[in-house]
């Protein structure tokens, strides 16, 4: 077995503090519609902004902040590969939800939910298109997002009584966890460094109450990879090579579960091999047309 690589504690949190020192610069977005409410908590909150000309309705990139289900903020600079949507057409929504540890999985799972349905009964008066809906989001964004995609539809993942909801038409992951019991051994497959050992306690077991790797059976629930079903939208899984967060095979046994289940083309790969996690170069030109080529084919040809 390789020997096993950590990084330095004070390496992963300047890596996880790069995207801390950018800004969405929201002041300079004419139009916008700021701290919209679809429930009751302080963190169930929205921001839509639109493009600067049209009435749309616009197809909605609803986007996701990372944080380890603990930590971030709808305004999270983590959002920024996602705003130049505001000059292709489509607008973008920046979704608070609920954190630890006021609340365990699946509640911040609801949330996203809500914001779907809320967009589906409240999108046509905000200029937003419920029947062209993007889920995105980076790392605990990207699982919900994941999650949220690959459930849709189905009761038992609502937390309420579904009535109306909007249309999942494409899903944009970037650097999410997608098999939580697989992570410490595709690591040892690497060799790659980590930023936590094997005996720590995983951020998942702190959403969950209780330690993944006792109860595998819940893991069906939780890990998007075992959610694939044929039915699934288009998906861009964006991944770096030497993430030291989530081993990038997270990214590649997914796309290739999607393969093996949906047939070719359901799921789209981008492996980078210089950006590690919340890599602020996800929001340079390169990544930010792999990302709106893939939606301008998945959503805007609908």
């Amino acid at each position: 077995m390789p020997e096993i690589r950590i990084l330095p504690a004070s390496e992963t949190q300047k890596m996880l503090g790069r995207f801390s020192a950018l800004s969405i610069e929201a002041d300079k977005i004419a139009r916008k519609y700021l701290d919209i409410p679809y429930g009751p908590s302080k963190r169930q909150k929205i921001d839509i902004y639109l493009p600067d000309e049209g009435d749309g309705p616009f197809p909605a990139i609803v986007f996701l902040h990372g944080g380890g289900w603990e930590f971030g903020r709808k305004s999270d600079a983590q959002i920024l590969p996602f705003m130049p949507g505001l000059g292709r057409g489509y607008a973008v929504v920046a979704a608070g939800y609920r954190l630890m540890p006021e609340i365990r999985y699946p509640e911040n799972l609801f949330d996203v939910k809500a914001v779907l349905r809320w967009i589906a009964e409240n999108g046509a008066a905000h200029h937003l298109d419920a029947a062209r809906v993007v889920l995105a989001g980076a790392s605990a964004g990207a699982h919900l997002a994941m999650v949220a995609a690959f459930t849709h539809g189905q009761p038992a993942f609502e937390g309420a009584p579904l009535i109306k909801t909007s249309r999942i038409a494409a899903v944009v992951e970037q650097y999410g966890p997608t098999d939580f019991l697989r992570q410490h051994a595709q690591y040892d497959e690497s060799g790659y460094p980590r930023s936590y050992a094997p005996d720590e306690e995983p951020a998942v077991d702190r959403l969950l109450g209780v330690r993944a790797q006792d109860v595998p059976n819940l893991m069906h629930f939780v890990s998007p990879i075992h959610l694939v079903h044929p039915g699934i939208p288009p998906i861009l899984i964006q991944h770096g090579r030497y993430d030291p967060v989530i081993p990038y095979q997270q990214a590649t046994e997914l796309y290739e579960k999607i393969c093996a289940v949906c047939g070719p083309g359901r799921a789209e790969l981008d492996i980078s091999e210089t950006l590690t996690h919340a890599d602020p170069g996800y929001a340079e030109k390169e990544s930010v047309e792999t990302i709106f080529g893939f939606l301008d084919r998945a959503v805007q040809a609908k």
